[in-house]
C-alpha cells in the first residue's frame, strides 16, 4: 500500500497555543490535501508549556511537536536545520509556511539547504487536476497582474499572506496524533544568540483584529480629509486602513496600508473611501464579509469586489455618517 501523499504546514506558536495564522494554514492545506487524496503533517516549535492539540480542529492530521527552552524565541538557523531534517524524513509533496516573520526567514533558509524552489507571499493556492501540481498565485508585475507559478522541485513551497484564507474549524475535530521530536544531539547552537526579548507596544486594535476597517484612498483628496477616516473609525470601534499612495504621501503611517505590500485583512465590514480598486489593494481585502465602496467614478473596479457601493464624493458622505453617529450617540 502506496504511503499517503502529505501537506505539510510550519506552525506557529504563542506563549501556550497556536497563534491564528496556523489555523488558516490548516485550513487551506486541508483542502489541498483532500485535492491530492493525502493527509496534513503539522511542524510546530515552542516552549515546554506549549499545547498544539488545538490545531486538530482544522483539519491536522499529524502534529511533529519540537519544544524546549531553546524554541521559546525564533532562531530561524536552528528552525530551518531541523525542519530541513523532518522534510527529509516525510518527504512530503507541499510545504506551507505563513508569509510572517517567522516563515519568511525560515523557508527561504530550508529552501536554499535543499536546493528547492520557493514561491513568497501567495494570496491564493489550487490544486491543477491533471497532474497535482499545486498552482501558486501571488501578484507580479509591479503588482498589477497575478501570476501563476508551477515549481519544478519537490516539495512545492510557498508562503501564504496572512487574512488570505479565513480559518474554518471542523464540526469534529480530526483524530490525530502529537509525535514529539527531540532536537538531534549534533544539533548546532546556530549562530544567532538573543541578548534581550523587548516586547512591542501593541496598538489599540490592529488591522488583522479589527471587525470594522474604514479605509481610504487618493479620491480623499489630502490629508485633512483623511483625518475624517479616524474620526469614522473612532465612532465604530474600527480601525482605519489606506491604500500604498496614500501612505507614501504620509497621510498615515506604514501601519495602515492594506494590500499586496500590507497587511491582508478579513473584517466583517470594510469601508472604501476614495479607492479605486487596484488589484494590489483588493488582494488584500478578498476576506471581508462586506464591503461598502464610495467613488465618484462608477467605473471604479472597487465597485465590482463591493457588497455595496455609492456613487458620491467621499468627503461628503464621511461628515454626514460622522455627524449622523454622533447625533446617535448625543455628542
Amino acid at each position: 500500500m502506496s504511503e499517503k501523499a502529505k501537506v505539510m504546514i510550519l506552525a506557529e506558536a504563542g506563549s501556550h497555543g497556536p497563534l491564528p495564522v496556523s489555523f488558516e494554514l490548516a485550513t487551506v492545506a486541508r483542502k489541498l490535501a483532500s485535492d491530492i487524496d493525502g493527509e496534513v503533517l503539522g511542524v510546530i516549535f515552542g516552549g515546554n508549556e506549549l499545547d498544539p492539540s488545538p490545531l486538530f480542529r482544522y483539519g491536522v492530521d499529524r502534529i511533529k511537536l519540537v519544544r524546549g527552552t531553546s524554541f521559546v524565541h525564533l532562531k530561524d538557523d536552528l528552525y530551518a536545520q531541523i525542519l530541513s531534517e523532518v522534510v527529509g524524513e516525510e518527504r512530503p509533496e507541499i510545504l506551507l509556511a505563513g508569509a510572517t516573520s517567522l516563515g519568511l526567514s525560515v523557508l527561504p533558509r530550508v529552501a536554499a539547504a535543499l536546493e528547492l524552489g520557493l514561491t513568497a507571499h501567495c494570496t491564493e493556492l489550487k490544486i491543477r487536476p491533471e497532474d497535482k501540481a499545486l498552482l501558486q498565485i501571488r501578484p507580479s508585475f509591479g503588482e498589477d497582474v497575478m501570476a501563476v507559478i508551477v515549481s519544478k522541485t519537490k516539495p512545492q513551497m510557498a508562503t501564504v499572506r496572512p487574512g488570505v484564507f479565513r480559518a474554518r474549524a471542523l464540526e469534529s475535530p480530526t483524530e490525530g496524533r502529537i509525535e514529539e521530536i527531540s532536537p538531534p544531539r549534533d544539533l548546532s547552537s546556530g549562530i544567532l544568540e538573543i541578548l534581550s526579548h523587548l516586547p512591542l507596544e501593541a496598538p489599540p486594535q490592529s488591522l488583522q483584529e479589527a471587525r470594522i476597517v474604514v479605509a481610504g484612498g487618493l479620491g480623499l483628496g489630502n490629508k485633512e480629509n483623511f483625518s475624517l477616516l479616524k474620526e469614522l473609525a473612532a465612532l465604530l470601534g474600527g480601525a482605519v486602513g489606506a491604500t500604498r499612495p496614500v501612505v507614501e504621501l504620509g497621510w498615515v503611517g506604514p501601519e495602515a496600508m492594506v494590500g499586496v505590500t500590507g497587511e491582508t485583512i478579513s473584517p466583517r465590514l470594510y469601508l472604501a473611501f476614495g479607492i479605486s480598486g487596484a488589484v494590489q489593494h483588493t488582494v488584500g481585502i478578498k476576506g471581508a464579509e462586506v464591503i461598502v465602496a464610495v467613488n465618484t467614478d462608477p467605473q471604479a473596479p472597487i465597485f465590482k469586489l463591493a457588497t455595496y457601493g455609492l456613487v458620491a464624493d467621499a468627503r461628503e458622505v464621511l461628515l454626514a455618517l460622522i455627524r449622523r453617529l454622533r447625533e446617535i450617540k448625543g455628542e
